[in-house]
């Protein structure tokens, strides 16, 4: 699951499983002024979901495509996104 400033953006609801080597594009758009905060969540059957690691991302990096990388123990997620200014 991904949130951005504390509310789930993707899947909409529920959880997506994800397997080593896919690539899942994702078609979100999330508006925001100054920055965002994205965090990505390992659904657990018990206890609470695992914070797996994120992004801050500010209004100004509106340079093209950026990627950043969300990695652990036992995984290695690559986020890529794009900052648009819209009117």
């Amino acid at each position: 699951m991904i949130q951005a400033n504390g509310r789930q953006v993707w899947p909409f609801t529920g959880w997506f499983s994800i397997g080593s080597g896919l690539e899942v594009p994702l078609g979100v758009d999330v508006a925001f002024t100054g920055e965002v905060t994205v965090v990505l969540y390992d659904q657990e059957d018990f206890g609470s979901d695992d914070d797996l690691g994120g992004v801050i991302i500010s209004e100004g990096e509106t340079n093209g495509l950026a990627q950043f990388d969300i990695t652990g123990d036992d995984f290695h997620y690559i986020l890529t996104y794009q900052v648009r200014v819209v009117d």
